[in-house]
């Protein structure tokens, strides 16, 4: 391995760790990353004599009894007294109203509105003034005993403690009208008089608990309490063993050690230089060890001839970004590693660079990230699991592209091998809690694989353009006539496009018959000749007098003129940024064939000294899409050439040219065999003659 791959994993490393030490910078105190159920790998001894702190669940939960338990302060309310009187009063205005009101019916509903119960009203709308204001003063003195005395509602003790002003005293809760029977002693008062049915619908109005909770004592008596609990639970004695090797760890191991940290904390006792020193040390050959294998596998495997240094920066700032988002999950957000979308650079690596190199990935990506993870190793496996169980099952896929699918398919995935395993270790108490935390780890998961799947669109959008890759997006966009280059050479060589139309044609049949990709042949036809758009009228299907301009010139510098359109083809789709497939048919598709025309002319003036100036330099097709480009741009120009053809005459041009392809070796470099070769004239057949067959001569009209 080279030095800078060396260097590359080096300052990765050193990426790695100075996020690290951000993260954690400031903290410095000693490290445990254990979890209930998990077993210790390591003996714990405490360093000196701590109190073992309660947890915030026991102090919650003691702090909830004890305020149970407690007498709460009661005082007199004189604002629920007085909106009593407001009450009574709003009810009586609402009468003598009525009674004013021709429409009565009008003022009951204005009532009801502001929650009067009035439907018993008419029998006072003609009763006698004295006795509406008899009625009033007889109700209002009923409510002011009430309320002097007291009325509460909810209290169940026996005593209730009050708030006077010479202190706080306990009473019978016998001495106060409970809310109902308050009502109750109110109608009795009242009797069953029509009038005072009214006054019953609107007992709720007039009749309230004016014996409440006293706010301020209250929150002292909070104060108070939250004061009388003991925080402590226990203490550790110096050299008391807090976790033993290999046992299981258990919700009071945990308590014992956050007890532990906290006393550090308090004492201002971090680790010690030396501690920190070798905690970093030991990070950093671990991270280093991990950058190492990986850059070394990448040295010996194809894809480092393919993507070169770019691809190994990319691959190792997957790396740092990997440990950022563990960063952000796992200690900013406090989820579970499960969580982390990492799913997103290994469907970014499998779409650009290949499956089984994305699950090596995955591999380090995970053992990169674990340090960062709490050293998580359930949650971390259940990741890895479910991107290698995706991968497997996007070999499949038809399309790598389709995200929607790669992303409903992980979810599944992710969240029924969580389910799976959470009823593996179920223990068989508190099922509701446990269902409830899967449902929320299935709530994040969500959210995590939205990100990550849009992060893997764009990703891959990103690389697949700056690597020129042939995705069926990439050429969709390129088969659009729209396109500068096509337009260009629609504009300049209107010859040369339709001959790249018909080749496409031709290209795509026969690549869907041999099982070769059939947008990629049409693509690549439509491209093969833009270099003859640089100059149209030296090419006879664009300029019928090209031949006078090759007459000025010796065959072997016409074969030079002509064989220069395949390097001006790959200079404009490299400044286009055609992707390198369909660069690769342009550079192809003549192979190392003789420019035979010109050849033919110098052989008959006894000018050739050189067979290889009147050849193509190739190189020769290196793909069955190359390989069916050139078969097709050569049957279709040879049929072109010809004045009337018959579908035999089309047959025999066909095998001629497939014959002589061979002979000449064109096609020893591609895939592709003689079954290929008799398919793909078996499709262009009909094409052709269906393109160039003879037609009928109408004969002209008669004038009449």
């Amino acid at each position: 391995m080279e030095t800078k791959y060396i260097l590359i994993a080096i300052i990765t490393a050193l990426c790695i760790i100075g996020l690290f030490q951000l993260v954690n910078e400031g903290e410095g105190y000693p490290e445990y990353h254990l979890s209930v159920g998990k077993i210790a790998d390591f003996e714990l001894v405490a360093p000196f004599d701590f109190q073992i702190l309660k947890s915030d669940e026991q102090l919650q939960e003691e702090y909830a009894q004890a305020l149970r338990k407690a007498d709460k302060p009661y005082t007199f309310s004189p604002d629920i007294e007085f909106e009593a009187y407001r009450n009574l009063d709003q009810l009586f205005n609402y009468i003598w109203e009525a009674r004013e009101n021709p429409n009565p019916e009008s003022v009951i509903l204005k009532a009801r509105e502001e929650g009067f119960q009035l439907e018993n009203i008419y029998s006072l709308l003609h009763a006698n003034e004295d006795m509406i204001n008899s009625l009033y003063n007889s109700v209002r003195n009923i409510l002011t005993e009430l309320y002097k005395v007291g009325i509460y509602q909810g209290i169940t003790g026996d005593s209730v403690l009050v708030v006077t002003p010479t202190g706080n005293k306990k009473f019978p809760r016998t001495r106060y009208f409970e809310v109902e029977e308050a009502k109750r002693l109110m109608k009795s008062r009242m009797g069953p008089m029509a009038q005072n049915l009214l006054l019953e619908n609107n007992l709720n109005k007039l009749v309230m608990p004016n014996l409440v909770v006293d706010a301020v004592q209250y929150a002292k008596l909070q104060e108070e309490i939250k004061k009388q609990i003991n925080p402590v639970a226990g203490i550790v004695l110096q050299n008391e063993i807090i976790i033993r090797k290999n046992q299981r760890i258990t919700e009071e191991d945990i308590n014992k050690i956050n007890s532990l940290v906290r006393e550090y904390k308090a004492r201002g006792e971090r680790r010690t230089s030396l501690m920190k020193w070798l905690s970093f040390m030991g990070l950093l050959i671990y991270i280093l060890a991990c950058l190492f294998a990986f850059n070394l596998y990448y040295w010996h495997t194809p894809y480092r001839e393919t993507y070169g240094n770019n691809g190994t920066y990319i691959l190792n700032l997957g790396f740092v970004l990997s440990v950022l988002m563990t960063i952000i999950t796992c200690k900013m957000l406090n989820l579970n590693a499960s969580i982390i979308p990492l799913v997103m650079f290994s469907v970014t690596v499998a779409i650009i660079i290949g499956f089984d190199f994305a699950i090596i990935y995955s591999i380090f990506s995970i053992l990169m990230i674990t340090p960062f993870a709490n050293w998580d190793a359930f949650n971390l496996a259940l990741l890895l699991t479910s991107i290698l169980l995706l991968l497997s099952l996007m070999r499949n896929f038809k399309s790598r592209h389709d995200f929607l699918r790669i992303g409903v398919y992980f979810f599944l995935i992710l969240n029924i091998l969580s389910y799976a395993l959470g009823m593996v270790s179920y223990s068989g108490n508190d099922l509701g809690e446990k269902f409830q935390s899967l449902l929320q780890n299935t709530g994040y998961s969500l959210i995590s694989i939205i990100i990550a799947i849009l992060g893997a669109m764009g990703l891959v959008r990103y690389f697949e353009r700056k690597l020129h890759r042939a995705t069926k997006q990439v050429l969709l966009e390129l088969q659009d006539f729209n396109h500068p280059l096509l337009k260009r050479l629609a504009t300049n060589a209107a010859g040369t496009y339709h001959h790249s139309l018909i080749v496409g044609n031709l290209a795509e049949q026969a690549a869907a018959a041999i099982g070769a990709n059939p947008l990629l042949a049409r693509v690549g036809s439509y491209y093969h000749d833009i270099g003859k758009s640089v100059h149209p009228e030296l090419f006879t299907e664009n300029n019928e007098d090209s031949s006078e301009f090759h007459d000025k010139y010796t065959p072997e510098e016409s074969a030079d003129i002509i064989r220069d359109h395949v390097k001006e083809g790959v200079v404009l789709a490299q400044k286009y940024h055609l992707p390198q497939p369909v660069i690769d048919i342009i550079n192809q598709h003549h192979g190392t064939s003789y420019i035979r025309f010109f050849l033919d002319a110098a052989q008959r003036k006894g000018e050739v000294t050189d067979l290889s100036a009147f050849r193509y330099p190739g190189p020769l097709p290196q793909t069955k899409e190359a390989a069916l480009v050139m078969l097709a741009d050569i049957v279709e120009s040879t049929i072109k050439s010809k004045k009337d053809v018959t579908e035999e005459e089309i047959e025999k041009i066909l095998d001629d040219t497939i014959q002589r392809l061979i002979r000449e070796g064109q096609f020893n470099e591609a895939p592709i065999t003689l079954k290929d070769l008799a398919k793909a004239k078996e499709v262009m057949l009909p094409i052709l003659a269906g393109i160039y067959r003879k037609r009928i001569e109408y004969p002209e009209e008669a004038s009449p």
